[in-house]
């Protein structure tokens, strides 16, 4: 059987071709798609690893990093600091602002950060020295065509870009980088002035621990000390908020790409059904020699395979090139397309998908008469 599939395709080399190109096509949206899904979990995770902390304490009954105002008493970092055990407890707060340039407008996240927690590496620039730099997020530099030194104002307090910083983004929403002293310059400089008491300051707190500390026993001890505020380690904050991204987003994502791997059975399905259509007087020759039903079936269910594998390239190629076109154009999206655990759930889906829509024209396979083969 195998060596009847591989004359078929051998004998229409040109169809072959056209064929995994199409497969290949239908399987690099699904890989576009997963990856989109994929990248949007990745970023929010890495929003909360990416701060480089032992533990991360936030506003009490708050359990996200993104999505969530935590605010904390100005005392909470001398508390967290006397528990012994303690190196440091950093500062950081998230200030939502929209930045306007002309007549576009975009939401971003001014990332206020003391002595840790600022963005990890640089495509441009330097990281910030002097006072009112920031360092912004690729995204907005590609986006508005901005470079280190270009002014940035946001509400009419203008900073200076000191760097660009790589994959600084979550939420579909771009990180800025400044300290302290800046967010209070631009707090009261801009023309968002208001009541001083409602400037989150301290949002969280990201602890540094001596070697050999028990990080959970330490955490214990901080939530005693400490009762406005709860404690984490990066890795629950981040799954917290990798389950707020599969809430809010899941379900659209889902269905998308459901879409997909439906559009991807119809394009093989129709394929085979126009395959056995074609193919009807060399199915009727074979009834006539003696295959059953059940050998053209698997006859069919090979050959959608053996297409669906070598249209497997070809889905890799495009959808890589079509990724990094869009994370180049637009490297607020993350597209991994190349994960391992995503390469393998479409690989085995779209083997499937191919079985499945190998047995869809078998019924007129089986109806074919083997008389045909004498008409005409």
């Amino acid at each position: 059987m195998y060596q009847l599939v591989k004359r078929q395709i051998q004998m229409e080399a040109g169809r072959t071709l056209f064929v995994c190109l199409s497969i290949g096509a239908a399987l690099a949206v699904v890989l576009l798609l997963e990856g989109f899904q994929q990248g949007l979990l990745v970023q929010l995770r890495n929003a909360v690893l990416n701060r480089g902390a032992d533990l991360i304490v936030a506003q009490a009954e708050v359990s996200n990093f993104i999505g969530s105002r935590s605010l904390l008493p100005q005392l909470s970092r001398q508390r967290v600091e006397s528990i012994d055990g303690v190196t440091s407890a950093h500062p950081v707060t998230l200030v939502p602002v929209i930045y306007t340039q002309g007549n576009n407008k975009r939401p971003i996240f001014f990332l206020v950060h003391d002595t840790a927690g600022g963005p990890i590496s640089l495509v441009a620039g330097q990281y910030a020295k002097a006072p009112r730099e920031i360092i912004i997020d690729e995204s907005l530099a590609v986006f508005y065509d901005l470079v280190p030194g270009d002014p940035f104002v946001v509400s009419e307090f203008e900073f200076r870009i000191a760097g660009i910083a790589r994959q600084a983004s979550a939420f579909f929403t771009a990180f800025a980088f400044l300290n302290y002293d800046d967010l209070i310059d631009f707090y009261f400089d801009s023309d968002l002035m208001g009541d001083i008491s409602n400037l989150p300051l301290i949002g969280y707190l990201l602890v540094e621990l001596e070697p050999g500390y028990d990080r959970l026993r330490i955490a214990k001890e901080i939530e005693k000390v400490e009762a406005d505020g709860d404690v984490f380690t990066p890795e629950q904050l981040a799954e917290n908020d990798v389950a707020l991204g599969r809430a809010l987003f899941g379900p659209v994502l889902g269905v998308m790409i459901g879409a997909a791997y439906l559009i991807a059975l119809l394009v093989v399905g129709m394929i085979m059904f126009a395959s056995a259509n074609t193919r009807s007087r060399s199915f009727g020759v074979l009834k006539a020699l003696g295959f059953s039903n059940s050998a053209l079936a698997r006859e069919m269910v090979l050959e959608a395979l053996v297409l669906t594998l070598l249209s497997m390239p070809a889905a890799l190629l495009l959808s890589q090139f079509v990724a990094w076109i869009i994370q180049s154009l637009a490297p607020l999206y993350l597209v991994p397309v190349m994960e391992p655990l995503l390469l393998l759930r479409t690989f085995v889906a779209a083997l499937l998908l191919a079985v499945l829509a190998a047995l869809l024209p078998v019924c007129s396979v089986a109806r074919l008469d083997p008389a045909i083969v004498f008409r005409g």
